[in-house]
């Protein structure tokens, strides 16, 4: 339940430039956690009912958000949704220099989560443009076959991989 309020959280706000509820996500060693929820529910792993919550708070758009939410990410175990949210920026970010075991309450931050999220909603070309857009702001050019190579990944016709061994082939001959 934590992990899918995270990411009904995160999509809201991709989504729509807004959060779904007001409180602070955390960073804890298995994930998102919303202390909030994880107070209400402590204890239960299986929650079929809900006293305190009222769906039909929720606009239209946020619902069908939610419901989004559920068929992508329901069917997934916690451990699966705690590996992802593990490998994604938001989550890191707010860990930065702890070990994945270190115990920690640092908050996740929304604005982190809204690029991270929104960066996934995008077209390849839209990728591999701001990608281009970032690295001039960090003081780089990127070649056009570098964007060519961006391109390749965002569209999975290669992988990261395969465009480091080209890279690396080269230099090797």
């Amino acid at each position: 339940m934590q992990k899918l309020a995270y990411y009904s959280q995160a999509w809201h706000l991709a989504t729509y430039g807004t959060v779904l509820f007001p409180d602070e996500i955390e960073a804890w060693t298995f994930g998102p956690v919303v202390p909030q929820l994880y107070s209400a529910h402590r204890g239960a792993y299986g929650v079929r009912t809900w006293v305190r919550g009222d769906p039909r708070r929720l606009d239209d758009r946020s619902r069908h958000l939610v419901n989004w939410v559920l068929e992508t990410y329901g069917q997934l175990t916690g451990e699966e949704l705690s590996r992802m949210t593990h490998a994604e920026a938001p989550w890191r970010h707010a860990r930065a220099g702890l070990d994945d075991s270190e115990r920690s309450n640092e908050p996740i931050d929304p604005t982190v989560m809204k690029e991270y999220f929104s960066r996934l909603r995008m077209s390849p070309a839209e990728a591999v443009s701001a990608a281009v857009g970032n690295a001039r702001l960090e003081g780089y050019e990127l070649s056009a076959s570098t964007a060519k190579q961006l391109g390749r990944i965002a569209t999975g016709e290669s992988s990261a991989d395969d465009i480091v061994r080209e890279i690396l082939a080269r230099y090797h001959h």
